[in-house]
Order: structure tokens, then sequence, then C-alpha cells
């Protein structure tokens, strides 16, 4: 089988020697910070599974001894290994074993069927895939058996977890080998391949570097001053990006430890940060509210912890206050998977900028505002985000994709509309595909999701443009409630027009719905919610 192809992005040398210089980009390989956490934290928790606790020298050497698997049956840089795992131990044992061997990481979330799979494998074409028997009452090894069938693609090895098939190594046998862990890997090639979440349209495969992907770990590290005595919670997926960077890169960087869960459920994770001495932890909107309900429900007042870095979603400024204020110190941030972690809050910065923004631009990194026909915009003007950074992607998988996302100088366009302040502060307002065109006039959905948000009686807002026969679009307000007595549409338009929202803005289409469509990281997928209103 050929290497992993993608379409590589310019990245001018005299920017990736500025990266270099001013210790953005780190040359240590993730094989080195495995060898040193087992050496330097041996004895001390790695990873916490209910009532399984690994140690880092007992996490390192598995993943060495899976390492070694690989690399006995060929599988080494270029090759890609697939797995799908839910948040166990053992995943965090293959997540660095692939990387001890030297192989690219292609982690799938757990909740992709038989259409993400056959898109995914297609694109990747694994060497070896990783699953568990069954989770959740899905036969994951028929799963991806079957995607591999439908492409035509057959891995030369395939390891189930917790469970045995026929033509399927057990992970146990996986891992009863010579450990090996590669000593020189070149941390320019790629090492990882995400896909985006797709809350606008399909999700893209995008390629990260081991120096791209380390590169966030190690701002992050230094930033909220982790160490080893930190503890991690991690209910969203490993293979999504918040899942890789609290419990695999920061834990590389300092030593620290995981708590793993494989089903969220805020009752459960109060518990949990209690019982466990958790410090931090991260997630999107959905965690923070549904922590903060359960808090309520049980009279609680407190969840202390040291941070808890939010993203990834919609963020509203009474939602994080209502964090702030019973000790969980949440700190806005903005990225996404080509380029994560492009703007955050230290734990030191004031409440009205970890909670009423999206944070500093990272040191390192570069956000210029442009219109729509690309003209640069000064200080507090709204137009579109492009960035680059030590910790942007290698590229797309797809050369279009490549071709559209990037130009020559290395910057990414991300799609995201928002400003920033002369002091380098950040606000998104919304995606340039989410926003609203009333006759000619551009209204942003998320300035009307953070007043809906407020309203007492509603739990999420989600708005979207909603086809008007006149004037083009207008704003549709989709929403979850709360209460006996919740909020009718006439309530929630007097609630708008008395906050102080211009009549056009107001929406003209409203739904009441019990749940909202997500990705597994928590993002509302917004073109779900507009495939509705075109039906």
């Amino acid at each position: 089988m050929s290497p992993l192809e993608y379409a590589p992005a310019a990245l001018p040398d005299e920017l990736a020697a500025h990266y270099r210089r001013g210790g953005y980009r780190s040359s240590v390989t993730l094989g080195s910070l495995m060898q040193r956490n087992q050496h330097e934290f041996g004895v001390l928790p790695a990873v916490i599974d209910g009532d399984t606790t690994l140690n880092w020298s007992e996490l390192i050497g598995l993943a060495a001894r899976f390492g070694g698997y690989l690399r006995t049956h060929g599988i080494g840089p270029g090759d890609v290994v697939l797995w799908q795992l839910p948040n166990w131990w053992e995943s965090l044992a293959v997540a660095y074993g692939v990387w001890a061997a030297g192989a690219i990481s292609s982690p799938v979330v757990p909740i992709y069927r038989e259409h993400e799979l056959r898109q995914v494998i297609q694109a990747v074409r694994p060497r070896c895939v990783v699953v568990p028997q069954s989770f959740r009452g899905v036969d994951h090894v028929a799963l991806v058996s079957e995607a591999c069938d439908a492409v035509g693609h057959q891995p030369d090895l395939r390891v189930v977890l917790r469970g045995a098939a026929t033509g399927w190594t057990m992970f146990d046998d996986a891992t009863s080998v010579t450990p090996y862990i590669a000593d020189h890997v070149d941390i320019d090639a790629p090492a990882l391949v995400g896909f985006t979440s797709g809350t606008t349209s399909g999700a893209k495969g995008v390629a990260h570097s081991s120096a791209s992907f380390i590169s966030s770990g190690l701002r992050s590290s230094r930033q909220a001053a982790y160490g080893w005595k930190d503890r991690a919670y991690m209910p969203a997926p490993l293979a999504h990006a918040t899942g890789l960077l609290s419990a695999v890169a920061i834990p590389s960087f300092t030593g620290c430890s995981v708590v793993l869960r494989d089903r969220w459920d805020a009752e459960q994770a109060i518990d949990d940060i209690a019982a466990f001495g958790v410090t931090f932890s991260s997630g999107a909107a959905i965690f923070m509210q549904e922590l903060l309900a359960a808090l309520a429900s049980r009279g609680q007042d407190r969840l202390e912890l040291s941070g808890y870095p939010c993203g990834g979603s919609t963020i509203p400024t009474s939602l994080a206050l209502a964090a702030e204020a019973v000790g969980m110190h949440p700190a806005r941030s903005w990225g996404m998977t080509e380029c994560p972690g492009v703007t955050s809050s230290a734990p030191f910065e004031p409440k009205e900028i970890r909670c009423g923004t999206d944070g500093r631009i990272a040191p390192g990194c570069e956000v210029r505002v442009v219109d729509f026909d690309g003209k640069e915009l000064g200080p507090d003007q709204i137009g579109e985000f492009l960035i680059r950074g030590p910790q942007r992607a290698l590229g797309y998988l797809n050369p279009e994709h490549t071709r559209d996302g990037f130009d020559d100088e290395g910057w990414f366009r991300t799609g995201d509309l928002g400003f920033l302040t002369a002091e380098g502060v950040l606000s998104m307002t919304g995606r340039s595909k989410e926003i609203i065109n009333r006759g000619g006039e551009k209204i942003s959905g998320r300035e009307i999701e953070d007043l809906l948000a407020q309203h007492p009686g509603v739990i999420e807002a989600s708005v979207v443009p909603a086809p008007h026969p006149r004037l083009g679009e207008q704003p549709a307000a989709f929403i979850l409630t709360q209460g006996a007595s919740p909020p009718t549409e006439k309530d929630l338009c007097d609630f708008l027009r008395n906050a102080g929202l211009a009549p056009q803005k107001i929406p003209g289409v409203w739904r009441h719905v019990e749940e909202l469509p997500r990705t597994a990281s928590g993002k509302v997928k917004k073109y779900v919610l507009q495939a509705e209103l075109a039906e």
C-alpha cells in the first residue's frame, strides 16, 4: 500500500524558522515524550477509567508493545492506523502505540456509522484498523468490515478490543510482543489525520504533523501552568481535537493524568470531579449547561476547577458567567481542526476577557480580519478571520480543499466572522456560511443566539437562515426551553425587542425542539436545521 497522500499548504521557510526561534514549535518527538514520562513519572497515575488505573510506566509499556506489534508487521512511517474507540484506557495505549511505531494516527469518533466510515476509509486507506467488538449495542467489527468491503479496501491488520472476532487479533495478543518506540521520525511529516466536524458542510480530512500537533499542547501547558499534580476530566471523544489535547497532548508534556468516561453524564461528572481530584476539564457549551443544571438540581453552588477551557461551539457570555459564579473558571477560546487554539484566555485574565470574549491571540499565531473583497479591516470591524500559526495543519487530504482553504503565504481562510480589538482580543460573531442575507442586509445569527440565551426560559438557541419569499432569507430560531410554562413565540419576540434588537433581526420562524442535532463534540449541525427549513 502507498503512503498517505495529502495536499500540503504553503509554509514559507522564514515563517517556519520564526516558529522554531520563538519556541512556538518544538523539535521533540512524541516517542521522546513517551519515554520521558515513563522514566520521570513512571509511578504516577496516567489514566483512570472507572476501577482501572494505569501509571505512566504501565501505559507507555503497553503502548510500546502495541507499537512493536505494528512494526513487526511492517507498519511505520507513512502508514495509517485507523481507530474507532470509546474513551477506554486501552484507547490511550492505542493512540500512543501508533506513534510509538512512527505511523499516522487516524482517530474516528465512535458515533460514526457506515456513511462516514466509508468516506474516512476511502480517504486514508488504513493498513490497520482497531475497534471494540461492540459498544452501546453496535457491532463495530461488522460495521468497519462492511465499510472496508464497500470501498474495496482490506487492511493488513485488524485488532479488536474487549472481545474476539474471526480474522481479528485480540488486543491482549497485539500487546504481547517486544516493545518498540521509534527514535527517529520526521517531525514535519504527517502524524495525525483528523476530520472536521462538519457543522455547515461535510467533513474534510486534515493532516497534521507531530510538530503542529504538539504545538497546541506546549502552549496550553505553559499558559495554564499544568503539571504532574493536575488531573483532567475528559468525557468528550478522544478522537476529537478536544480529547486529543486534554487526554494526550497536555499529559505528554506535563505528566498529568486524565479521567476517562465513555458516556457523558453531568451527575456522574460532578461525582468524578470530587472523587478523583480533577483539577481541569474542557468542552462545548452543552457540557457546561448540563453541569450547571445538575449542580442546581442537587442544591450545590460550587464546582471548583482551576480552569475550564471552552470552545468548539458558541459560548454565550451569560453561560460563561454562570460557570464562573460556581468556581469553574471558564476560559473561552477559538480554533478549529485545521488550526486549534488560535486564541485562549489564561486563568489570571479578568473574567471580562475569559467569559466575555473568545480570548487573546496565542503567542506565535497571527490573525487578520478582511472584508468580503479581501480588504484588510481595522480594530473592532467585523470581517472574516484569516489565520496562521505553529499549530496550523499541513493541509487537507483533498487538493481542492487545500487550494480553496490556504493561500501562498500560509494563511488559512477560516470562514469564521468576528472582530479584533487593538489589544488583540478576539470575538467571533458567526460563520460566513451562516450569515443571514435579508434583502441585502447581513445579519449574524450568533448575536440573536446570545440574546436568547439570556432569557430564563431558554436553555439553548440556534439561529440559521430560512427562506423568505421576498427578501431571500430571514432569521429562524430553533429553541430548547425549560420550566413548567416555557416562553411562547410572542414572549421571545418581546424579549428581543425589549433588549434593543433591531426589528429586522427578530426571527420570523420559530421552532421549539426537544433536542438539537449535534456532532460528537457537542457542536450544533446547523446545516441539518437549514435543510429542515428548506423541505
